[in-house]
């Protein structure tokens, strides 16, 4: 009897060793088999390797949608890249989000300010833009201004199309579009035609970045604004000439045309190598094809 109790014992203690055994290879199985949290599985947006293939350029609307064309092109050559050309938010908002390491490049549409410079940035200008006057599509028979007539219009005194020319009798009011003070393109109007600076009480509707200005003109009948020459290309509006002289590349180089934007990045410290190569291609013969196309004159 002893005997047979014994052995009931030694089979209970073997079953459930082996049950044990059993537990235990199936949880080494498990981790075996279950992979571990590395950096491929990490959430879209830690991906290390997904950090480095994505440029993210904010900045002035002047040259958005020339960069957003170019950024189309540098990523057709370099899969996998994505060169990103979000929403103005100026060029003070470019230069601020490099200065405080957000951002590691920015668009900007004037030079850097000596308070900028000192703060450590560099900036290389890959394009000039010209400034035009343009208006509603609607306006099919205006074609020239003189700067006489826009110091009027702007500042009020001129307020009907027939008083511009008289081949627009009946087209009716003058509608404005114009630029908040300090922005690139007012800036240089107020320094090269005279009488615009001394303008007090500028008259029409202020927008306050290019994208706005476009999507004005395109929708406002009778209405004249401006803006640079990229942000018009293809847009449905209409260039005019200004004392005659249109704003071509020809007469911007002869200076001819003398309202022009520089269209440049800036960056601090040393860039990264896709921001570096991005930088470089903007010196491309196809890049500056695609500007010339696109109403800006490359920099030599």
């Amino acid at each position: 009897m002893a005997i047979g109790y014994n052995s009931l014992l030694v089979r209970v203690f073997i079953f459930h060793s082996m049950k044990k055994r059993n537990i235990l290879l199936a949880l080494l199985a498990l981790l075996v088999l279950s992979p571990f949290p590395t950096q491929a599985q990490q959430p879209e947006g830690q991906k290390p390797s997904q950090k480095s293939r994505l440029l993210v350029i904010p900045g002035t609307g002047d040259s958005q949608a020339l960069l957003h064309k170019l950024a189309q092109l540098y990523a057709k050559n370099h899969a996998g890249i994505t060169v990103e050309i979000p929403e103005s938010v100026g060029s003070g908002g470019g230069i601020r989000s490099v200065i405080t390491g957000k951002n590691e490049i920015a668009r900007v549409a004037r030079p850097l300010t000596e308070k900028e410079s000192a703060q450590g940035l560099s900036s290389r200008i890959f394009a000039q833009a010209p400034i035009v006057f343009a208006v509603n599509a609607g306006l099919v028979e205006v074609e020239n201004l003189s700067l006489e007539q826009i110091v009027g219009i702007y500042s009020g005194r001129i307020q009907q199309w027939d008083a511009v020319d008289a081949a627009l009798s009946g087209v009716g009011k003058i509608y404005i579009m114009n630029r908040e003070g300090g922005d690139s393109s007012r800036t240089v109007l107020e320094n090269l035609i005279p009488g615009f600076k001394e303008i007090s009480a500028p008259a029409g509707s202020i927008v306050y970045s290019t994208p706005d200005a476009v999507q004005t003109l395109i929708a406002s009948p009778n209405t004249i604004g401006y803006l640079p020459m990229p942000a018009a290309v293809g847009a449905g509006i209409k260039v005019l000439r200004v004392q005659d002289v249109a704003p071509s590349p020809v007469n911007v180089r002869q200076k001819k045309y003398q309202f022009v934007i520089p269209l440049a990045l800036v960056w601090k410290d040393t860039l990264s190598p896709l921001a570096q190569d991005f930088l470089d291609f903007l010196s491309s013969s196809a890049a500056r094809k695609l500007m010339l196309e696109n109403g800006a004159i490359p920099v030599e």
